[in-house]
């Protein structure tokens, strides 16, 4: 129970990485505070842990600065304080350079950049008080540079630079770290990489880009952000640590 009675926000927490890791939290003693776009997504959400005293619903658009403030404030009324703030939530968009239009590049930097610093702001007084820390999720696409996703490319290699900007900033009472995932099995990745619609045979080319010639799972993300945000990394700040199956090690 690494995480008895701390309270976690983890924004974009109604699917994915996300809910995969509110699940470890909760299994782990901590009181988590759901994120979703909108009041419906984290109500579906909710509903799911009908019973449970230790989930609150904290809906917000987070690519938005009140966004960021709502979500993060539902957490605190609920809470009275924040531990850990998880910058999980995130979009992928996956274009040429000519095919990146203004409307898709600023929806991505809002939603990847934007939410990142603002949901941080927000909570930052409550997280200084508790000396707590913030995991960001990056991604391997923030170490390396990949065709058809500059957008994408450029959000997360911003996330990890932020990440190292606030952990210099905000140390030694916040611990700030990032995580750099590999494709993970999600449903956004699924639609992500599909190959003329057909998610299987864009998810089969996905594993067999990987050394370890498979994918990650939101269960393997889910403890990685756990371990950065627990008191076992209490010496880890400002690290992006990569958790891909060895993409960005070498040419494969």
């Amino acid at each position: 129970m690494r995480f008895d009675g701390k309270a976690v926000l983890i924004t974009g927490a109604t699917r994915g990485i996300g809910a995969a890791c509110a699940q470890a939290f909760l299994a782990e003693g901590a009181r988590v505070a759901i994120n979703g776009r909108t009041d419906t997504s984290v109500a579906v959400t909710m509903a799911g842990y009908e019973g449970n005293d230790n989930v609150v619903p904290a809906p917000g658009d987070v690519s938005t600065v009140a966004g960021c403030e709502a979500a993060v404030g539902a957490a605190l009324a609920a809470f009275g304080g924040l531990d850990i703030l998880v910058n999980n939530a995130g979009v992928f968009f996956r274009g040429s350079i000519g095919d990146t239009d203004e409307a898709a590049w600023d929806a991505v930097m809002d939603a990847n950049v934007k939410s990142v610093q603002f949901c941080t702001r927000a909570a930052l007084p409550a997280l200084r008080a508790a000396r707590g820390n913030i995991v960001n999720v990056a991604s391997e696409s923030g170490l390396n540079g990949y065709p058809e996703t500059t957008a994408y490319c450029a959000s997360k290699g911003a996330v990890v630079n932020l990440t190292r900007a606030m952990a210099m900033e905000l140390a030694p009472d916040v611990r700030v770290n990032a995580l750099c995932p590999g494709v993970v099995e999600t449903d956004m990745a699924r639609a992500g990489f599909a190959i003329n619609g057909d998610e299987d045979a864009g998810m089969r080319g996905q594993h067999d880009a990987y050394p370890l010639k498979r994918i990650g799972t939101v269960e393997e993300t889910a403890a990685a952000i756990l371990f950065l945000a627990s008191d076992e990394a209490g010496f880890i700040n400002g690290a992006a640590l990569p958790m891909e199956g060895g993409a960005t090690v070498g040419k494969w």
